[in-house]
């Protein structure tokens, strides 16, 4: 890691915890329903969402920058978010996403949620589940460590944009804490 970016050295130390508490996860979960859990399920749709939400504070701004779109590679070891999109009919490269238009920019984000939701309803599930069988609030501390990558994000490229910033709150909101609270509430 030797002369790279600090900002990236950073958000792969944080995705480095995030793997290593999903992988943590299995007895948990276990405990709560009985059943083995997928850490490498999981680790694929912590990555797509992971993706999305850098890719959403990136378009933001519209200034897709090359340490950006670095970032974003280095922290996806288990999927690609551009895969899964072609797959899923958005044909698009991570060098596309960055010459993007206004209006594409904001299409894109706009989708983003919408293709995602059944990849995060199934992320969130054992999440909540192991929270309530232990007291370790997986989620929380996986926000954390999103928090982190999402703070390199906003200053890898030289500014520390508080819309950016704002991005990122917004879609994990929508992506993950809603949907966690809302499992946690069926008990």
């Amino acid at each position: 890691m030797l002369g790279q970016n600090p900002h990236i050295q950073q958000a792969q130390l944080a995705y480095d915890r995030a793997v290593q508490r999903i992988r943590s996860m299995d007895a948990a979960f276990r405990s709560k329903t009985g059943v083995d859990y997928n850490p490498t399920v999981t680790l694929i749709q912590f990555d797509r969402i992971l993706q999305a939400i850098l890719l959403h504070m990136a378009l933001i701004d519209g200034d897709f920058h090359r340490l950006e779109r670095k970032l974003i590679r280095r922290v996806g070891g288990y999927a690609d978010l551009m895969t899964w999109l072609r797959v899923n009919g958005v044909p698009m490269t991570w060098a596309q996403a960055g010459k993007l238009t206004v209006r594409e920019r904001e299409v894109l984000s706009q989708r983003l949620p919408v293709l995602l939701e059944h990849t995060c309803n199934d992320f969130v599930r054992p999440l909540a589940l192991a929270d309530q069988a232990d007291p370790a609030d997986f989620l929380a501390q996986l926000e954390g460590d999103l928090g982190e990558i999402a703070g390199c994000m906003a200053r890898v490229d030289g500014t520390s944009a508080g819309e950016e910033m704002s991005a990122y709150v917004e879609m994990l909101g929508h992506l993950l804490t809603d949907r966690w609270k809302a499992i946690l509430a069926e008990g």
